[in-house]
């Protein structure tokens, strides 16, 4: 068996720049029982996350089609002369999928949504993707929330729409030790809310001195610098609160799993029906106390795990917050309800899509 995967052209499969798309797919790879046969293709970097896995794609601006088709027809030049039975996967893609299944007719080809698929080019009507479902291999879904948009106006039950959760193992033994400190890590755009953290701990910050306050994030995964009106405004208005806040900018994945390790309480406060942010799952398998919106994948992952907070606003959000920085008993029992029971590791995660992979193989190749 071989698989190639197509991730979306803005993802940076690297370290320092990666986002959420890419990390599941090397978090994936990592622990797959095909690690050895699976080539990632994506956007042309210098630093990929692994030489041996990935090949970067330049895109000649003089030939553009658009950016992913790009990305797909130098994957089929590339491609052209190889006849190993294999597995073809994209990434929340579903129109560069579609016209994948005009030029591909003799292998299995699967499509993994990320997001809203109502709201993606390629999927948005019944028709298309009804489809998707006929003509794919698999399509998975971070989410049930995500799967269930998807349905919506189908009414048939279809075998091959899987679940696909992504994934973060635990590496962490006993539950580390938390120090005062609270945490939003996110983009810095209107829909993750930043502004509302910031907000809601006006107060909070010069009540509590010994307390830090931290954010971590940018508008884009990998900028350096803060671009938009919205970002400057909420970290300069972040930072004014007082000399115990703290702002990270972007920073690679592995740094911002060592500032989870110590952090009390991390905030996710989505203005919008976050699919199934992976900034969540690094809280819970580091144990932090979560404070989050009731809404998408969000409730799904937390329920029973995190304080979900309906219709969230400043008020409710600032005195979540307060009541957990009062109550150290309540604290800690929302630190070992993020704790106990994980059920993300990607050890699992990766032995399911691995037997859904070995089904799709078996049914076409032998």
């Amino acid at each position: 068996m071989n698989i190639d995967i197509i991730l979306p052209f803005k993802e940076i499969f690297s370290h320092n720049k990666a986002s959420a798309v890419s990390l599941t797919v090397k978090n994936s790879m990592e622990y797959s029982k095909f690690n050895s046969v699976i080539k990632v293709y994506g956007q042309f970097i210098e630093d990929p996350f692994s030489e041996k896995h990935f090949t970067g794609i330049k895109i000649n601006k003089l030939l553009n089609f658009g950016k992913n088709v790009s990305v797909f027809k130098k994957y089929l030049i590339l491609n052209s002369n190889n006849n190993k039975e294999k597995i073809i996967e994209f990434h929340n893609r579903p129109y560069v999928f579609n016209l994948a299944l005009k030029k591909i007719n003799n292998k299995p080809i699967t499509l993994h949504f990320h997001n809203d698929p109502t709201l993606m080019k390629g999927s948005k009507s019944i028709k298309e993707r009804v489809n998707i479902i006929k003509k794919a291999a698999a399509v998975y879904f971070v989410s049930n929330f995500i799967k269930n948009r998807f349905l919506e106006g189908i009414n048939s039950e279809f075998d091959n729409l899987h679940v696909l959760p992504n994934g973060i193992q635990r590496r962490l033994n006993f539950m580390p030790n938390k120090k005062k400190e609270i945490i939003f890590i996110g983009r810095l755009v209107p829909e993750k809310g930043s502004h509302l953290f910031v907000q809601s701990i006006k107060k909070i910050v010069k009540e509590y001195p010994d307390w830090k306050f931290k954010i971590v994030g940018t508008a884009k995964a990998g900028q350096n610098k803060l671009v938009s009106n919205y970002e400057r405004t909420v970290v300069n208005e972040f930072k004014s609160l007082g000399d115990n806040t703290y702002y990270y900018g972007f920073i690679p994945n592995t740094e911002v799993q060592e500032i989870l390790r110590s952090a009390s309480i991390l905030v996710i406060p989505s203005l919008w029906d976050d699919p199934f942010p992976l900034t969540a799952l690094e809280g819970l398998s580091n144990g932090t106390a979560i404070i989050a919106s009731n809404r998408g994948g969000l409730t799904e992952m937390l329920k029973d795990k995190g304080l979900l907070l309906d219709n969230i606003n400043e008020k409710n959000l600032k005195n979540s917050i307060h009541n957990l920085i009062l109550n150290a008993d309540l604290l800690k029992q929302y630190q070992n309800k993020s704790w106990v029971k994980y059920k993300y590791n990607q050890t699992t995660i990766s032995i399911f899509q691995d037997k859904i992979r070995n089904q799709i193989f078996n049914s076409y190749y032998k």
